[in-house]
């Protein structure tokens, strides 16, 4: 094999589930899963390799990538993308309304029409001091704040913020801030 090559050893029909140990998982929506179900058959072995561009450029190696969503502003304007982006199962129509129509913690982030990014952290699950913002009002809240284009990246427990030491909002989780893989960190 060469580098890059792994053997394909299972094909999942349902999201979520264990991460083989020293394993990584492949996963896609709509034109993704077919290309997936099409070519990703146990015993088949794929090369994988990474190349991030758009726009006619590819990013080089210094550039991270953040992955989120559902988009909440684009262009100036609200425009919730949750359909486009498979954030809606039709075989599980409550996952949508927990995770978009319900209040939640959420963490947000956006550029504003002037080029400035916003990194935004709504408390919740916390009734008497904040319950949290369905889709709906994280796009409200981040056009409020004169994003140009906003996306939600993550919530519920998961949603801290820290300046410095300081943790300055208040993680729903009842044990306090929660032990997370990743993070948005932004140094001077």
């Amino acid at each position: 094999m060469r580098p890059g090559d792994r053997p394909v050893t299972e094909l999942r029909g349902v999201r979520g589930g264990p991460i083989p140990a020293d394993g990584s998982v492949l996963s896609g929506t709509g034109e993704g899963a077919d290309w997936l179900r099409a070519h990703a058959q146990p015993g088949v072995t794929v090369r994988i390799s990474e190349v991030v561009s758009g726009d006619g450029a590819t990013l080089d190696g210094e550039t991270g990538v953040i992955n989120g969503g559902p988009r909440l502003v684009e262009g100036g304007a609200v425009g919730i993308t949750a359909f486009a982006e498979g954030f809606v199962y039709p075989e599980n129509p409550e996952f949508y309304y927990r995770f978009g129509e319900r209040r939640n913690p959420r963490t947000l982030a956006g550029v504003t029409r002037g080029g400035n990014l916003l990194l935004v952290a709504v408390d919740g699950r916390r009734p008497g001091y904040s319950v949290g913002a369905s889709f709906e009002e994280s796009a409200a809240i981040m056009d409020a704040l004169g994003s140009r284009e906003a996306v939600n990246l993550d919530g519920g427990g998961s949603t801290a913020m820290t300046l410095g030491d300081e943790l300055v909002n208040r993680p729903s989780d009842p044990t306090g801030e929660r032990p997370i893989g990743d993070a948005v960190v932004l140094l001077r």
